[in-house]
């Protein structure tokens, strides 16, 4: 249920669903139902959907619990794309929470049993993940929080965002760019917090 939030605004409720494009429906569905354990729930169909070119389609939807749903679309006679290089493939990623690092290895070691290639345990932050591949290529990662996100993390995203957004259309823009930037900025409001 979206609820209001204290300042008038609306917030979400959560992730309906995420969509993606797969070109092996059949192994995706055998992966994410024998391997994932996730229910498939329901499937769309439709032709000439938005406008008359629009390729046919299967839309179809597992079950990821409390509401949320990872679905897939196929589309009939779309020629496959060429899979992203190793950056991309490793940035757009889909992680599943689990509470526990008993949790996390359990997942694991269900995932190799399938003989799938998965990760050890890598802690990064605030958590800690392991990763693999769904027939798709597309990339998985189980995590779970070492911490719960607090107030300083938002206040530090907030200020990393603020030097990251100064930076970012610069030429040769570099990490070390942002960092100066964000020491600056926080130079800046401590000054106005103790003048």
């Amino acid at each position: 249920m979206t609820e209001p939030r204290p300042d008038g605004g609306l917030r979400m409720g959560g992730v309906d669903h995420i969509a993606l494009v797969t070109w092996e429906p059949a192994a995706t569905c055998d992966f994410y139902t024998r391997v994932l354990g996730l229910p498939l729930v329901h499937a769309i169909t439709a032709t000439g959907w938005l406008k008359e070119d629009f390729p046919d389609f299967v839309h179809f939807f597992f079950e990821l619990g409390k509401g949320n749903y990872l679905a897939f679309f196929y589309f009939f006679g779309l020629p496959e794309e060429e899979p992203p290089g190793d950056l991309m493939h490793r940035s757009r990623h889909l992680a599943f929470h689990v509470d526990t690092e008993e949790e996390m290895l359990a997942w694991r070691e269900r995932i190799k049993s399938h003989g799938v290639r998965v990760t050890h345990p890598m802690q990064h932050e605030l958590l800690e993940s392991i990763y693999f591949d769904d027939p798709n290529g597309i990339q998985l990662e189980i995590t779970r929080p070492l911490r719960p996100f607090g107030d300083v993390d938002a206040r530090d995203a907030e200020l990393t965002l603020m030097a990251l957004a100064d930076v970012a259309g610069k030429p040769d823009a570099t990490v070390q760019d942002m960092w100066r930037r964000k020491a600056e900025i926080v130079r800046t409001h401590a000054g106005r917090e103790n003048g």
